[in-house]
């Protein structure tokens, strides 16, 4: 019988909460506590703590702390403030709070000694039996464990301070203290334990598993002032021929016995194939009076007692404690990952230590269980906890996986040569060490996320510290940063966890991103590296949010930011759209992350990635990055098996420059072929077949939840063939040969999908890109055909401009026009598309620019003879790069037919068009923001297919637009330009460039003032002002302002007022209009918090939260300096008669020519046209 005891503590607490920190000054530890809680728990859950409001005190700097100030973020305010940038807690709190319980030492147990265990707290804890402190512990890591002392029989006052406040100086960043993801709880989550021991315990035990041998160290503790005479035993509960035992003399205080266990060579091995666990129980019991003679006669004849044998010694089992561990023997060879003699690719995942539902870390199986299965399913074997250590769960459920685990020391700090920092750096990892070490899964670990300071010294001296203490895992010097030197001079690590290298490639020296698409690598920047390189943060793109994931925010985290999206999608007019905007966004998502991952197996030197994230990312803005939400749930808009084309432990790779194919300049293309293989065993003798087949046609509805694929039509092979047969190794950058695809045998004008496939031992491996063959020498047979021709064909004419008044005029006369509206003469309220979708997000990283991916009604007659997909494709991608989305909710939405909608991002929402059709009067118009005119052959087949279909009886468009309404969607960007206007200081001349995505800041203090003077007198309305665009927290953002003309020799005053804070455009109208040819603007102020105001600022030794007094002090607003000006665009606004002579002096420069355009419909004759130049 074990003489142990263990009371759970969890139930019903007294509690205080302790916001004005008098706790300890006032001893509560020594009164009783007037409040209730429940443990396992926290506070912010059950009542307690602050409303969420403008002045929180989040922990993070990540964030725009003016955020209520925006006026994309006013929306959904009506029932309690909503944050845009996270999903907070239901309240908010950080600093001590009491806890208070009264237990019961039965009298059996009297005199024994006490460890109270809480297995997942934070930050610091202080614990105190009886009014006794027992001491206090500060770590984000491992349990709080603390020794209590000899315990009477009888009730005992447990009382605990706990203080989630900030105790070191950590980025506020970091996953183990931040609010980003909810981290700022107080309580305890986990097991809440007194185990009673009779004054000899086991500590911990350490096992070292190298088949065929498993080394126990077993730690003891002899709590008695009397040596004890022991025996510990290790016995395999599986197996009873594997055991060992030892005899130890146990003087007082701490020792350690070390014991070997011998296995069969046969014994599974534990990896990502196969999950072999051993599991031990360790017993130590006294030396009973009938074994005392044995003892003394012979130690080596003492016979091994098993638990039935014990059970005949009463009271002689002190204790007894079950291990489990895996072998796995992980190394680094010639460059690569060997765990257990076999290469590995480490495919993997972030990890940040979200809970949305329970808030506090779930220690339950289930939760970690569904998300190693998760992992797996979609063809992971890796996770990187960033800056975070999970719960013991964590572990054993990716023991059970097969999921390889990085972990990290709950940091992301600064470090430096003999730094105070470096010391608690090392407390935590031998904590993490101790307490976790024996997982198989617990492959790495790294000490902090993207370190500050002076960090290489002290983190390479961490790594052969932690190599001397403990061997069993593989250590990183850091998670993220370039290192200061050339690849190939890296050195005292194991591996190398970084997204760029300083060196090589720009920007710089990247391994990830766009510079290694289409069909290219990065090995540029790893040059001669001799380390494993794992990806850090790879990926990152974005898709639209699903807002019936709201619904799903059931426990902790609140849906606020997901709530103000939606609002402003509902303002905007496009929340109907959802459904839509979240399939067609997440395929174009799909797109780049698949060029990511293929880049990352191209690349020599890389074995491994860390996608940021499988999942959505709740904090630092809200970074919809994941192709499940952020409860590990699908998004619906890719499959495990599309998904693990890409994403597997064998992937086919090609080696494609471009998927849009001119057939006139190629007569033949050439693809390598590479194969990528990490599996089980190597290949043997397989080929590799592929084939060219016409895009399958697929046919989708949409639904309350989402879209559904009603049926797929599979064209037959327009080529095959098969590659040669070989072998392959478990390796990388494996050329299976080249595909060669002659263009006389495919036909133009045509989608298609080239599909390679081997079988791999067993199973079908196949990955499929898509292909778009265009014929320029048949899109751009064009002619010019004189009027009376025109006039005697049976269609009517299609006239093509890029000139308002030739357009204006066409339409006037009820003619057919296709306006392509050119990028320099588009309304600011337009702003630019991106192809790619916003990277992170654009609360992180504002642009003008943002891309979300597009809405083609790809059914419609337009594109009769252009090949795209309703969610686009790379066929679009120089088509839009260059072009501004129209903000057509301007217009109406029910007075136009939107062809290609631009899918803006969550934070702006607005509602555009790239093409869209309409009547005005009695003409018909199709218009355009798109550069149909670039030299490119997928630009001239869609011109020409727009053209077919203008020309035929078909286009109707069924909506009116008046020639007013479309007048909003222009503006002249360079008008200061036209103007010849001057600034008289020469730091501001590009805020007169017209360009938003160009900005000037000044500095000094406010009032700044500055005079524009043209060369000549003109009647102005106003001034256009355009904040800078790419600073998250609206850096120098002009707030109030002053204009003045020169009037009469005299400056007047002609308007004076206050902006809204928005990225949006300010259009400043004057009190009148007046006739000058100088203005002067003086900027007054710019937004700032009143009062006082929370930032975080990073000093030499760490990251501090500072209180600013804007009101006594002025100086700071936030984070930011409060005397900087900053503009990207300042325009005269002209009065509207000198707006239009502009125009056309804008024109005339422009020499904009228009021509007729004939394009001929079934028989084939050239289309004609010629574009103004």
């Amino acid at each position: 019988m074990e003489e142990r005891q263990t009371c759970d503590l969890a139930g019903i607490w007294r509690f205080e909460i302790d916001k004005e920190d008098r706790g300890f000054a006032e001893h509560w530890e020594k009164r009783r506590l007037t409040q209730t809680i429940t443990l396992p728990g926290c506070l912010q859950a059950q009542g307690y703590g602050d409303a969420i409001s403008e002045d929180t005190p989040w922990v993070q700097s990540l964030y725009d702390a003016l955020w209520y100030q925006r006026g994309e973020y006013a929306y959904a305010q009506e029932n309690g403030t909503k944050v845009p940038f996270l999903s907070p807690p239901p309240r908010h709190y950080t600093g001590k709070a009491w806890y208070q319980k009264t237990i019961f030492v039965p009298e059996k147990s009297d005199g024994f000694v006490g460890r109270l265990a809480l297995e997942n707290t934070k930050w610091k804890t202080t614990l105190w039996i009886d009014g006794e402190c027992k001491g206090s512990i500060v770590s984000l890591c491992a349990p709080h464990v603390y020794e209590t002392g000899a315990l009477s029989a009888g009730e005992h006052t447990v009382t605990l301070c706990i203080d989630n406040g900030w105790q070191l100086p950590y980025r506020p960043d970091g996953h183990g203290v931040s609010d980003a993801l909810g981290a700022t709880w107080n309580g305890v989550a986990g097991a809440i334990t007194l185990e009673l021991f009779n004054r000899v315990w086991i500590e911990r035990v350490w096992v070292n598993a190298q088949l065929p041998k498993a080394t126990i160290k077993v730690y003891l503790k002899n709590e008695t002032s009397d040596t004890q005479n022991c025996i510990v035993r290790v016995q395999d509960i599986a197996r009873t021929d594997i055991s060992a035992k030892m005899i130890c003399v146990l003087t007082p205080g701490s020792q350690t016995c070390e014991l070997t266990l011998n296995y069969p060579s046969e014994t599974p091995l534990w990896d990502e194939f196969d999950q072999g666990l051993q599991h031990l129980i360790v017993t130590l019991s006294y030396i009973s009076n009938a074994l005392q003679g044995e003892m003394q006669s012979s130690i080596t004849q003492l016979p091994l007692q098993s638990k039935e044998m014990v059970s005949q010694f009463p009271k002689a089992v002190l204790q007894t404690k079950e291990v489990t561990f895996g072998f796995r023997r992980a190394e680094v060879k010639d460059g690569h990952f060997v765990i257990n003699g076999r290469n590995t690719y480490l495919r993997g995942t972030h990890f940040g230590g979200d809970y949305p539902l329970s808030g506090i870390p779930d220690c339950g199986s289930a939760y970690w269980d569904k998300i190693m299965e998760t992992v797996k399913t979609w063809g992971m074997n890796f996770i990187r906890c960033h800056s975070y250590c999970p719960p013991e769960a964590a572990f054993e459920a990716a023991d059970r996986a097969g999921v390889y685990l990085q972990i990290e020391c709950d940091m992301w700090n600064v470090f430096a040569p003999d730094a105070q920092m470096n010391n608690v750096l090392w407390e935590e990892t031998k904590r993490i060490l101790d307490t976790f070490g024996n997982h198989p899964s617990f492959l790495m670990l790294s000490p902090s996320n993207e370190p500050g300071g002076d960090w290489l010294m002290p983190l390479t001296d961490w790594v052969s510290k932690c190599r001397a203490y403990d061997s069993r895992h593989l250590y990183t010097i850091q998670s993220g940063w370039p290192y200061p030197m050339e690849p190939d001079k890296i050195t005292g690590t194991d591996y190398v966890y970084f997204h760029r290298s300083g060196f090589g490639i720009q920007p710089g020296g990247t391994i990830r991103g766009p510079r290694g698409w289409n069909g290219g690598d990065y090995r540029e920047s790893l040059k001669d590296i001799s380390y494993p390189v794992i990806c850090h943060e790879l990926g990152q793109w974005c898709s639209y949010p699903d807002f019936d994931v709201i619904d799903k925010f059931t426990g902790y985290l609140q849906p606020g930011n997901f709530e103000i999206f939606r609002e402003s999608a509902r303002a905007h007019d496009v929340l109907g759209q959802n459904k839509e905007f979240v399939y067609n966004s997440g395929r174009q998502q799909v797109r780049m992350l698949k060029e990511d991952l293929e880049a990352n197996l191209r690349t020599p030197y890389i074995y491994g990635f860390e996608l940021l994230d499988l999942h959505d990312y709740l904090g630092q803005g809200t970074a919809l990055v994941g192709i499940l939400d952020p409860f590990w749930d699908s998004k619906g808009y890719v499959t495990p098996n599309e998904w693990r084309q890409f994403c597997d432990e064998t992937v086919l790779l090609a080696r494609i420059e471009s998927y849009c194919i001119d057939r006139a300049k190629n007569a033949t293309i050439s693809i390598p072929i590479e194969v990528s293989h990490f599996g089980r065993a190597p290949l043997q003798s397989v080929r590799i077949h592929w084939q060219l087949e016409q895009q399958p046609v697929t046919e989708y509805t949409y639904g309350e939840h989402g879209k559904t694929l009603t049926q797929t039509v599979f064209q037959p092979p327009v080529l095959c063939g098969t590659l040669k047969q070989r072998d392959y190794a478990l390796e990388k950058n494996q050329s299976a040969g080249c595909i060669y695809l002659n263009m006389e045998d495919i036909q133009p004008d045509c989608a298609y999908v080239l599909r390679v496939s081997i079988e791999a031992n067993g199973k079908i491996v196949e990955n499929t890109w898509p292909f778009w063959i265009f014929d320029s020498s048949k899109s751009n047979q064009v002619s010019t055909p004189d009027e009376s021709k025109a006039e005697t064909d049976t269609h009517e004419a299609v006239f093509i401009t890029s000139d308002r008044f030739h357009a204006e005029t066409l339409l006037n006369e009820g003619k057919r026009v296709l306006f392509e509206l050119p990028y320099e003469d588009t309304s600011y309220d337009c702003p630019p598309v991106r192809f790619n979708p916003s990277f992170w997000n654009s609360q992180m990283g504002p642009t003008w620019a943002r891309g979300m991916g597009m809405i083609i009604q790809n059914a419609h007659s337009a594109f009769a003879s252009f090949p795209t997909t309703a969610d686009g494709g790379w066929q679009w991608q120089s088509l839009i790069e260059n072009a501004r989305g129209l903000r057509v909710e301007k217009l109406g939405c029910d007075c136009i037919t939107n062809l290609v909608q631009p899918i803006d991002e969550w934070n702006r929402n607005d509602k555009m068009s790239l093409l869209f059709e309409c009547q005005v009067g009695t003409a018909r118009l199709m218009m355009t923001s798109i550069n149909l005119e670039q030299d490119t052959p997928q630009a001239a087949a869609l011109k020409k297919s727009i053209l077919s279909y203008m020309k035929s009886d078909a286009f109707e468009p069924q909506g009116q637009v008046s020639w007013k309404q479309l007048s909003s969607l222009f503006e002249i960007n360079d008008v200061m330009k036209e103007l010849d206007a001057k600034i008289d200081d020469d730091s501001l001349s590009a805020c007169l460039d017209g360009n938003p995505q160009t900005f000037v800041r000044l500095t000094g203090g406010y009032p700044y003032s500055f005079i524009i003077q043209t060369t000549q007198k003109h009647n102005i309305s106003g001034i256009l002002y355009m904040p800078r665009q790419n600073h998250r927290e609206h850096e120098g953002e002009l707030r109030s302002y002053c204009i003045e003309a020169w009037v009469n020799d005299t400056w007047k005053q002609v308007q004076k007022g206050k902006l809204s804070s928005s990225y949006e455009p300010k259009r400043i109208t004057f009190l009148h209009e007046v006739y000058t040819d100088r203005i002067r603007f003086t900027a007054l102020d710019t937004f700032s918090a009143p009062g006082k105001s929370c930032f975080w600022a990073m000093e030499p030794d760490g990251w501090y939260q500072k209180e600013a007094d804007t009101t006594a002090n002025p100086e700071f607003k936030g984070q930011l300096p409060q005397d900087i000006f900053s503009a990207s665009v300042i325009n005269l606004l002209l009065a509207e008669e000198e707006e239009m002579a502009v125009w056309k002096q804008h024109a005339e420069q422009r020499s904009v020519h228009l021509k007729e355009a004939v394009t001929s419909i079934a028989s084939e004759k050239s289309a004609t046209a010629e574009i103004d130049n």
